[in-house]
């Protein structure tokens, strides 16, 4: 009777073991699936995140930093163009105060020349010496003038030339052709091929013209001929 006990408790044993087993296997699986199904939730959940920060990525800057880039360009072509119109100025400027110092000083010479001769008029006895000392002046006018780039139009016996002369008159003359310049009263300069004044001359209208008949003798008739003869 002892024996059929202890067959009968640990048959009862092995049953509530294995129970609890298959209990304990349902649990874990029920776990398994569904930290399964919370990772795969969690995986759908961040894929979307994922793929809209790659497309704001793709897409590169905003349109608002865009425009801030742009704002910026913008304000330092502006700041380069001031100050380029600046030294352009300020070289413009030194530039003519240069050019000024030249023919200035250039002038220097002359305006010497131009005061010994007048205090040398005052006294003047010697009209020879006082005209070689203007004829010095003259010269040293030209050489000033000519090393500043000026040459002179000189008309006197050339064809008249509206682009370079100027007429203030016109006279007959039996020497000098029409349309000749028979006399030049003012020179004219030129500089660099650019006209700064015109030659001021006076124009040839040629010699007088002989007079012209008022009527050709017409010739005689036949018959008035032989009535004559």
């Amino acid at each position: 009777m002892e024996e059929e006990k202890e067959k009968e408790m640990e048959s009862r044993e092995c049953a509530c073991q294995e129970e609890k087993e298959s209990r304990e296997c349902a649990c874990q699986e029920e776990k398994e699936s569904r930290e399964c199904a919370c990772q795969e939730e969690k995986g759908g959940e961040s894929s979307p995140a994922g793929e809209s920060k790659e497309k704001e990525e793709k897409k590169g800057p905003s349109l608002e930093e865009q425009l801030e880039e742009m704002r910026g360009n913008y304000l330092r072509a502006l700041a380069e163009l001031e100050n380029y119109r600046k030294r352009m100025a300020r070289e413009m400027n030194d530039l003519r105060e240069t050019t000024r110092h030249r023919t200035i000083s250039e002038l220097l010479g002359i305006y010497d020349l131009l005061q010994m001769a007048v205090e040398s008029a005052r006294n003047a006895q010697d009209m020879a010496a006082l005209r070689q000392g203007v004829e010095m002046t003259f010269g040293e006018v030209k050489r000033t003038l000519g090393g500043l780039g000026v040459e002179t139009v000189e008309a006197a016996g050339q064809a008249f030339d509206p682009a370079c002369h100027q007429a203030v008159g016109a006279e007959p003359s039996e020497e000098v052709p029409e349309g000749v310049v028979l006399r030049q009263w003012k020179p004219g300069f030129r500089i660099g091929g650019k006209l700064l004044r015109p030659a001021v001359v006076v124009v040839s209208k040629g010699g007088s013209q002989p007079p012209r008949e008022e009527a050709a003798q017409a010739p005689e008739a036949p018959g008035e001929a032989e009535e004559g003869k």
